[in-house]
């Protein structure tokens, strides 16, 4: 059981998450900067945790974990601000030419610790979720709660993550996998997903759709048949789809076609069936 005395939060950038605790273990999943988690236990230098967000378990490193006795992210008080780009960098003071103290991924949070008719400047002072104090470029963040996009947003949204790389077990902007990637894009439009894509082709607010009838914002998932679903890609229009893959010699988040040979889903190739969801309007 979780402890109930104590608010626990990712203490690093990204964090991978082990299926045991072992340096050597597979990775199931990843954490990210100021995400909570709730704690489970510890073995040596381990702690079993389980993500809020999507209830995934995993072993990370004991000093990768931070606990408070309150909710960092529920302080009725505060303001708190996201990180909006891939990657941004944090400061120890209002100036980059001592270089950066952390380096943090898309969606980390922070608290606002001057009020914005202070700030007004380039820089923001924050505070983080262990209320080391820090400083960002106002550029690199949007305010809490951020806007909520539709369909025809997201379409645009996915431009900035072409290129990141592949990345076993990804849930960040330093890397994704399959689905830790449409995870978070269907994040930005308010809808929770599963974690694995399985999972989410089985999520009860989808509806099956006929490829002849594929919308922008659709998702296609891919594998063997539909209980061994091993892949899943977003529809962007024009029989293509994005996806986070290692497939087709290109190891980074990328627009695919549904004629590639891998994705036809006509018996052949490394995905031999291919299915569509869609979300329950």
């Amino acid at each position: 059981m979780h402890s109930a005395e104590h608010f626990y939060y990712i203490n690093s950038p990204v964090v991978d998450m082990r299926l045991c605790p072992d340096r050597a273990a597979e990775v199931v999943s990843q954490a990210i900067f100021s995400e909570q988690v709730h704690f489970f236990e510890k073995v040596g230098e381990w702690v079993k945790i389980e993500t809020v967000a999507d209830q995934y378990t995993g072993w990370i490193k004991n000093d990768e974990l931070h606990s408070r006795a309150n909710n960092f992210l529920e302080n009725p008080d505060g303001l708190f601000a996201q990180v909006d780009r891939n990657a941004a960098h944090l400061y120890h003071v209002p100036d980059v030419i001592y270089g950066p103290i952390l380096t943090l991924p898309f969606e980390s949070r922070l608290r606002l610790v001057e009020p914005l008719s202070i700030s007004q400047s380039r820089w923001l002072k924050v505070a983080m979720h262990n209320d080391m104090e820090a400083y960002i470029q106002r550029g690199d963040v949007t305010l809490l709660p951020s806007k909520i996009l539709n369909f025809d947003e997201i379409c645009a949204f996915i431009k900035k993550f072409l290129g990141l790389p592949y990345t076993w077990g990804g849930r960040s902007s330093f890397g994704y996998d399959c689905s830790g990637f449409v995870q978070m894009l269907y994040r930005q439009m308010g809808i929770l997903l599963p974690r694995d894509s399985k999972d989410q082709c089985q999520w009860k607010g989808f509806r099956e759709v006929y490829i002849s009838d594929l919308q922008a914002g659709d998702l296609l998932f891919f594998g063997l048949d539909i209980d061994h679903i091993k892949h899943v890609g977003m529809y962007v229009g024009d029989q293509s789809f994005i996806n986070a893959t290692v497939l087709e010699n290109m190891p980074y988040v990328h627009i695919s076609s549904m004629n590639g040979l891998e994705w036809q889903g006509n018996g052949t190739g490394k995905y031999p069936f291919r299915t569509v969801r869609r979300v329950i309007s």
